[in-house]
C-alpha cells in the first residue's frame, strides 16, 4: 500500500508569506517527519510526500520514504492531484483555517483515495469553534462559555480577564488574552491586520491547567481508544503559544477516567471522526472538567505518544486489538518541546 502524507503547511501548499506563525510551520515539520517514519515501519507500506525546497536540507528522511521538492504552492496542487492518482491511501495535516483541511480531504476522496482522515462535515464542525460550542452545549458537554464577538463594540458588561479568538482557527494563532479595554484595543487592531480572520469569540478567561488526550477512532466508529492524558505548556505572555509537553500528565487516576468518559461521550456524539484526532481540556482549581477544543486531525502531542510506545501508533490504524500496541508502553513519561 502506498500512502500520500501531506502537511500543508511545510508540504509547499502554503505560501512563503503565509500568516501562520514559524512556530505553527515547526509543528508541521515535526508532525511529518514522525508519522512518515512510523508509518513506513508498517509492513507492506510505502510513504510518499511533498516538500518545501527550502526545507529539504532542515528534513531528516533517513529513508522513510520518497520526498517530492516543490517551488510553489501551484506546483503543490499540480503534484497533489497527480500522487492521488498513483496512491492506495492519503493521510492529510493541515489547519482547519478556512475550510483547507476540509477541502484537502474532499479532494482525497473525489479521487477514490482511501482517506486516513475524518469526514469533511466532521473537519468542519471541530473547525467551527462557535458551531462546536453550540454542540457541546446542546448536549451538555461541559465546555467554556462562548459568544460571538462584536469587534467594533467594545464590552462593557464582561469581567477582564477575557479570551478573544479568531471563530475559525488553528492552533493559538491570533489568541489574546485581555484584561482591559487597552488590551481589548490592541488584539483587535491585531487581527483586524490579519488575513482572512472574518469573525472572532469571546470567552471568559477560566484558570486551571491545560490537558489533551489523543484519541485513536476506527473507520467504523465503534472502537475509540484513549491515549494517555497529557499537559500541555502553553505561553505565560497572554498569547497561549504551544510549547510541547509532558505525557503522561500527572494526574490522579480518578481524573484520568473522568477525562476518558468524557472524551468517549464527546466523540461519539460527532459522526465521521477517523483515526487519529486531539483534544485539548481545562482542569480548573475546583475541580471541573471544560473542553476547549477538538481538533480532527493529527496533533503535535503525536510527536510525544510515539516515543511513550516505541513509534508503533500507526499499528492502531489497522489493529483488531488495541492491547497489542497499547501494551508495548517503552517509557513511563516523555517531554517534548516545540522549537
Amino acid at each position: 500500500m502506498r500512502i500520500l502524507i501531506s502537511e500543508f503547511l511545510v508540504g509547499g501548499a502554503s505560501a512563503t508569506s503565509s500568516p501562520m506563525p514559524l512556530s505553527m510551520r515547526c509543528e508541521g515539520l515535526a508532525m511529518l517527519q514522525a508519522v512518515m517514519a512510523d508509518i513506513a515501519q508498517l509492513p507492506d507500506h510505502s510513504v510518499v510526500t511533498t516538500l518545501e525546497a527550502a526545507l529539504l536540507n532542515s528534513f531528516d528522511n533517513s529513508g522513510h520514504g520518497e520526498v517530492i521538492a516543490v517551488e510553489s504552492p501551484a506546483q503543490e496542487a499540480m503534484v497533489f492531484q497527480q500522487l492521488l492518482q498513483q496512491v492506495d491511501a492519503a493521510l492529510i495535516i493541515a489547519p482547519e483555517t478556512g475550510g483547507i483541511l476540509a477541502d484537502r480531504c474532499r479532494q482525497v476522496l473525489a479521487a477514490r483515495v482511501a482517506s486516513w482522515n475524518c469526514t469533511p462535515a466532521a473537519i468542519e464542525l471541530c473547525g467551527d469553534k462557535w458551531q462546536l460550542a453550540n454542540h457541546l452545549r446542546t448536549r451538555d458537554l461541559p465546555t467554556i462559555p462562548t459568544r460571538l464577538a462584536d469587534l467594533d463594540r467594545l464590552p462593557s458588561d464582561e469581567s477582564w480577564p477575557l479570551v478573544l479568538k479568531p471563530r475559525d482557527g488553528a492552533g493559538s494563532h491570533l489568541i489574546f488574552l485581555v484584561r482591559s479595554p487597552e488590551e481589548w484595543q490592541r488584539a483587535v487592531e491585531s487581527i483586524r491586520a490579519a488575513e482572512g480572520v472574518e469573525k472572532c469569540l469571546v470567552q471568559p478567561f477560566v484558570a486551571g491547567r491545560a490537558l489533551s488526550i489523543g484519541v485513536n477512532i476506527s473507520h467504523d466508529g465503534r472502537r475509540i481508544v484513549c491515549l494517555p492524558v497529557g499537559e500541555q505548556r502553553l505561553s505565560d505572555d497572554g498569547r497561549f503559544h504551544y510549547l510541547g509537553g509532558i505525557i503522561p500528565a500527572s494526574i490522579a487516576p480518578v481524573v484520568a477516567q473522568s477525562i476518558e468518559r468524557l472524551v468517549l461521550e464527546a466523540c461519539q456524539s460527532i459522526p465521521g471522526l477517523v483515526g487519529y484526532i486531539g483534544l485539548d481540556l481545562l482542569l480548573t482549581a475546583d475541580g471541573n472538567l471544560l473542553i476547549v477544543e477538538i481538533n480532527p486531525r493529527l496533533t503535535t502531542a503525536y510527536v510525544g505518544y510515539r516515543q511513550l510506545y516505541a513509534a508503533m501508533l500507526p499499528r492502531l490504524w489497522n489493529s483488531a486489538n488495541p492491547s497489542d500496541v497499547l501494551g508495548v508502553q517503552r517509557r513511563m513519561e516523555v517531554e517534548f518541546v516545540v522549537s
